[in-house]
């Protein structure tokens, strides 16, 4: 990315119509990696008090009170998995999902979720919170969705719609490389594969008849072949979206000026949750004021 002779345009695009903040964000995180690329460096610890504090609550907050229950059942604040997946940006920052408008939280409340790369339910979980209809929970590997069906069973979370499907641009079998939470249709992680099946947001929405309020979207760099699959739900119904761009530049640069294109009037920001990485978990927060 650093590297290519059009980035000034690009970052300008991704840029152009951000708050401050979002724009601070895409600034730091393109500063940062370039001083790890130019040093040969692998950790940056250039860190603001921000970042500090709210690193230190992470350690003597959250970690400690993430617990081992029986072999395979772990707590936090409540929430029960069935393996030790406790993702900082989604049980700690819960999604930064109230960046949204409180209209567009409002708006969500009464309306379906849909939670595309479900893994083991996490976020379905976080998600329960923030609606009072049903989340369908998106997950192709076997693995990921055996956690999913016993999360959704130890919570006793009955709105959380388990799906053992693939999010894509059309009807497909693909082959998904298997490595946890970062299994990909994508990147070959040289473990293990899954054959799994790959449907289109759309003919899932038409054929349920679900009325869609938000989305949230985490598959390990598919994101861009998930949206052209989703486009007639998002032109139609207008969900805020919750975005992945961190897992290449391409998406990182590129899916902003995608659905702008498509002139839905939708309004973006860019948050990196405070954790402990440069990049990772990035999003683009997405939604049409009302």
């Amino acid at each position: 990315m650093l590297e290519d002779p059009t980035l000034p345009s690009k970052v300008a695009a991704l840029c152009d119509g951000l708050d401050a903040q979002s724009r601070a964000t895409v600034a730091r995180i393109l500063s940062r990696i370039r001083t790890l690329y130019e040093q040969k460096q692998k950790t940056y610890t250039l860190l603001s008090q921000e970042e500090i504090t709210e690193l230190e609550r992470v350690r003597t907050q959250f970690y400690p009170n993430v617990f081992q229950i029986a072999p395979d059942l772990y707590c936090y604040d409540g929430y029960l998995l069935s393996t030790r997946f406790f993702e900082i940006s989604v049980l700690w920052h819960r999604h930064n999902l109230n960046a949204f408008s409180p209209r567009t939280l409002e708006a969500i409340k009464h309306k379906n979720i849909i939670d595309v790369g479900a893994c083991v339910g996490d976020s379905s979980l976080v998600f329960g919170d923030f609606t009072t209809k049903s989340i369908y929970a998106f997950e192709p590997t076997s693995a990921n969705y055996n956690h999913l069906l016993r999360t959704i069973a130890l919570n006793n979370a009955t709105r959380i719609i388990p799906v053992k499907k693939a999010l894509g641009s059309k009807p497909d079998r693909m082959k998904i490389s298997v490595n946890g939470g970062s299994s990909s249709l994508v990147f070959d992680n040289h473990t293990s594969f899954d054959d799994v099946e790959v449907i289109t947001l759309d003919s899932f929405v038409r054929e349920h008849d679900i009325e869609v309020g938000f989305i949230k979207v985490d598959i390990e760099g598919f994101e861009q072949e998930f949206l052209k699959g989703a486009r007639e739900t998002i032109a139609t119904q207008k969900p805020a979206m919750l975005l992945s761009i961190y897992h290449n530049a391409e998406d990182f640069l590129s899916i902003k000026p995608m659905i702008e294109s498509w002139n839905l009037g939708y309004r973006f920001k860019v948050i990196k949750p405070i954790d402990f990485s440069v990049m990772t978990e990035t999003a683009l927060y997405c939604e049409v004021p009302s």
